[in-house]
């Protein structure tokens, strides 16, 4: 089962790289928010949820917590605050103008995919 869940997790990062990428060109596309860029920022998000919640069942399943510093504490912070990051700005933007919904998901955006991209270089590396 953990071989599973680690598969799982290394799979699934693509997935969540390419929906961040689709999100970010939905929300440079246009500058109002559209029905269909709502949809996509959701689906986005969910799909970094499954990874992060695949990535919490790793570090349980393993005792990552009593590894090395980096790869046990950073890189789970890394996966969370982009989650916690993705889930205000996508939340905010729903709530705000039509006008500035955009800009505010495709801040949430960026700064959540460079945080994926943090965690997952950080899982690489070390």
């Amino acid at each position: 089962m953990t071989d599973f869940l680690i598969n799982a997790h290394s799979g699934w990062q693509y997935v969540a790289l390419v929906a961040l990428l689709v999100s970010l060109f939905h929300a440079f596309r246009g500058e109002e928010m559209t029905t269909s860029g709502e949809a996509t920022y959701r689906i986005t998000t969910v799909v970094v949820d499954i990874q992060v919640a695949l990535g919490i069942a790793v570090w349980t399943a393993t005792s990552a917590w009593s590894g090395d510093f980096i790869q046990a504490w950073v890189h789970p912070v890394a996966g969370l605050a982009a989650l916690g990051v993705l889930h205000a700005s996508i939340g905010r933007a729903r709530t705000a103008e039509r006008g500035i919904a955009n800009r505010i998901a495709r801040n949430g955006l960026l700064l959540a995919l460079a945080l994926v991209v943090v965690a997952i270089g950080i899982a690489e590396v070390f």
